[in-house]
């Protein structure tokens, strides 16, 4: 008896202590909860009127999602109370594209590609990348803009084997533009984050004999899916993972391979887009939003190894302030548009081609 009251009262001294625990943790989760409520800044909001419901393509090939055209959208974009932009137009295609104005008679084709630079998120069609350089161009080039809001490589690469995407496009001759920005890479290659959020992104990695493996999404290896899953739950359930750890240590690779990796997936799709039309493939840097200097220096080298022509164009000049659509958003104006623009044209001298 005496050892049967020994045992129980050890048990009971260990369930206290893993009680005590849990309500140890459970009132830092509260505490820490509290004070993410307290902290953390107004989400950014989006919102589109359109006569016909855009919606969104949920699998739109290999690119994850796109708007659904042809169809004119009123976006706005909010922080809190603060509005960011207001019922700017977007119109978009048939092949969820922007197009410009029709010019008479150009020569050559401008196809633009990226994220929400390229895109042009808060700016109407006639200010976006595309259709400033085509007006800068005198109407040399018509421009055509594949980018979207949250895309990187990957979906340029889905892109440009998909031959209906081009059929339309007259010009024999031109560029392919690719506005890269240094979250790219990790849009590209697979971080868990990332995956979490768009699970059926297209990604990219190196195998060990440093080949490139790809287009995969989350769901397509089981080891991705369940961790993906298993970041998603700590994420959503606990503060203090949320607080205490970062993404950025659940990548799929570290920072130079994620960085060649990128680089590599931009020289397939150089090599798809030379199989389609003839023409010169190039990634501009944009002046805002750069790699780290070593890291940009592996980058630029390996897009050249592979033919790419590489455009690094400096800030704007005068106040910084100008370049942001924004003081609250990091998007470009149209006057730092129109810069990248010009600095773009400037470069495709005779010599580069």
């Amino acid at each position: 008896m005496a050892a049967v009251g020994f045992i129980t009262t050890k048990h009971r001294k260990i369930l206290l202590s893993i009680s005590s625990l849990f309500l140890c943790l459970g009132a830092v989760e509260t505490g820490m909860l509290a004070y993410q409520e307290f902290v953390k800044a107004p989400a950014k909001k989006y919102s589109y009127e359109a006569d016909v419901a855009p919606g969104w393509i949920s699998e739109h090939g290999l690119v994850g999602y796109a708007f659904r055209g042809p169809v004119k959208l009123l976006a706005t974009a909010t922080i809190g109370s603060e509005v960011l932009y207001e019922a700017v137009p977007y119109q978009i295609d048939g092949y969820s594209r922007r197009r410009c104005a029709v010019t008479r008679h150009p020569t050559r084709h401008a196809l633009f590609f990226g994220g929400s630079f390229a895109f042009g998120e808060g700016l109407s069609n006639d200010q976006t990348l595309g259709c400033q350089f085509q007006k800068l161009s005198g109407g040399e080039y018509e421009s055509t803009t594949y980018a979207m809001m949250g895309w990187g490589a990957a979906q340029t690469f889905a892109q440009l084997g998909v031959d209906s995407l081009f059929a339309d496009i007259e010009e024999p001759s031109g560029i392919a533009v690719y506005s890269f920005l240094d979250d790219h890479i990790y849009r590209t290659t697979w971080k868990i984050d990332t995956a979490s959020d768009f699970p059926e992104y297209p990604f990219f990695s190196l195998t060990r004999n440093g080949t490139l493996e790809g287009p995969f999404n989350a769901t397509d290896k089981w080891e991705l899916n369940l961790a993906r899953g298993f970041f998603t739950f700590l994420r959503e359930s606990s503060p203090i993972f949320r607080t205490l750890v970062s993404p950025s240590w659940f990548q799929i690779s570290s920072d130079p391979q994620a960085v060649i990796t990128t680089a590599r997936v931009l020289g397939a799709a150089r090599q798809r887009y030379q199989a389609r039309v003839d023409g010169e493939f190039i990634v501009l840097l944009w002046p805002r939003s750069r790699l780290d200097p070593e890291l940009e220096e592996l980058f630029v080298g390996e897009l050249t190894n592979q033919g790419v022509i590489v455009v690094k164009v400096p800030r704007l000049p005068g106040d910084p302030s100008e370049a942001q659509l924004h003081p609250l958003d990091g998007h470009p104006s149209s006057k730092e548009v129109r810069w990248v623009a010009q600095c773009l044209l400037d470069a495709l001298t005779p010599t580069e081609f």
